[in-house]
């Protein structure tokens, strides 16, 4: 599906969907625990989907309630197919999982789900008696990890020791898990933490080592998942060059390691506060700056349109690993940026993505090239465009935010749906 937008300022109030990073995790924590549960949330996203029937493979099951999800602890299975489609997260907690519970399992998915990196996790595996049968994708697994002292380069990825974390409380012994090398995304653990205190688990940190108690998790009752901030970039983006917004179901505590788009674009001038539990966007002329993206890629497409429409020249430093998300993200956020009519250079030696800002963005065409975060970051920019843009390949979205067009419309958003 294509959608052509008309430039229209944006204001008025929205809701933000759960959080994926958070709703993932308390998906397994309780599709494994003693109990029957109950979690509250917008948890329609694609990704979401794809994790709750990777978990019904593995013998848990989901009933719709309102507001949210019940979740029956699995009855484990001995064999499965686990369909990871597009979600990255989805197939590094799987593996490591299925590996935990010793279900004989074949993963499967989409191409590009294929092109990113596994063999960390995927050796770390073997060294704990698990078997990989083909090299690539799909692939499948066989044998059972016990507990024991695990080690892991989460430099790569942090979801390699977020998979780790999620799957050794299921062993039936203690555990340690240390970590080499730095990890870019720390928040991403520290929710994968977080969760699993919430669901039972007891686990310290001692350095770069972690001690996980085995045994299971326990959930029960309801539980609620915050807001996406990650997704709540793009509308504080859109208030900043459009109106005033009113952005709810957002955690000001949040350990969202995309929280951190706030802090930036108030250091780039935009006017933003709370009021009450919702945080208020107000429209603002911006300026250039200069931040490091290492630790919040999912963010660099929505602070690139911002920076596009500031003051100046603006640097974003650490993008190299844009090059492995759902599309090359370097790439497509610069040709995002240049049909915009956006001067925008990057320097390889240097790391470095250089945005010169406009008063006003060019109309015409922006390819989402699959990625929800392109078509999300091509839209809110049309609202500050001269002429229409067409996003090309609009239903993106739905890997993570699938109301995203009914709450730009709520917003004031004008969008006709042209499906080719």
């Amino acid at each position: 599906m294509n959608v052509k937008l008309v430039p229209t300022s944006l204001s008025g109030r929205v809701d933000m969907p759960a959080s994926k990073s958070y709703a993932h995790r308390m998906l397994i924590t309780a599709a494994f625990s003693n109990a029957e549960s109950v979690l509250i949330g917008d948890l329609s996203s694609d990704d979401l989907t794809t994790t709750m029937l990777v978990l019904t493979a593995f013998g848990a099951r989901f009933n719709a309630v309102k507001g949210g999800m019940k979740i029956t602890p699995a009855v484990i299975k001995k064999h499965a197919v686990a369909s990871c489609g597009e979600s990255g997260s989805t197939l590094r907690f799987a593996v490591p999982i299925a590996a935990a519970l010793g279900i004989e399992t074949t993963f499967v998915g989409a191409l590009r789900l294929g092109e990113r990196p596994m063999q960390e996790l995927l050796d770390c595996l073997v060294e704990h008696g698990v078997k990989v049968l083909e090299h690539g994708f799909p692939f499948s697994i066989s044998g059972k990890l016990s507990a024991g002292d695990y080690v892991i380069d989460g430099s790569r990825s942090s979801q390699f020791v977020s998979g780790l974390l999620l799957a050794l409380p299921l062993l039936d012994g203690d555990s340690t898990l240390t970590v080499r090398g730095t990890s870019s995304s720390a928040a991403y653990i520290d929710i994968t933490v977080d969760v699993l205190r919430q669901s039972g688990v007891q686990i310290n940190r001692q350095g770069d080592t972690y001690f996980i108690r085995g045994g299971g998790y326990s959930v029960a009752g309801e539980r609620k998942v915050e807001g996406d901030w990650s997704n709540a970039a793009f509308w504080m983006v859109g208030g900043l060059l459009g109106d005033e917004i009113s952005i709810g179901n957002l955690n000001p505590d949040s350990l969202q390691g995309d929280m951190r788009v706030l802090e930036l674009l108030r250091q780039a001038g935009g006017d933003m506060h709370w009021s009450g539990d919702r945080l208020i966007v107000k429209r603002s002329a911006l300026n250039s700056i200069s931040f490091d993206a290492d630790g919040i890629p999912d963010s660099v497409p929505a602070m690139a349109v911002a920076l596009a429409a500031a003051n100046g020249a603006s640097v974003i430093t650490g993008v190299k690993r844009l090059r492995i998300k759902e599309s090359d993200r370097l790439a497509t956020v610069t040709d995002m940026l240049k049909s915009l009519g956006v001067f925008v250079e990057y320097d390889e030696a240097k790391d470095t993505l250089m945005i010169i800002g406009v008063p006003q963005f060019d109309g015409g065409k922006v390819f989402s090239h699959n990625d929800h975060r392109l078509a999300m970051a091509g839209a809110v920019a049309a609202a500050h465009a001269r002429s229409a843009v067409t996003v090309v390949g609009a239903e993106a979205v739905k890997k993570s935010y699938p109301k995203f067009f009914l709450d730009y419309e709520i917003l004031g958003g004008s969008v006709c749906r042209l499906h080719a």
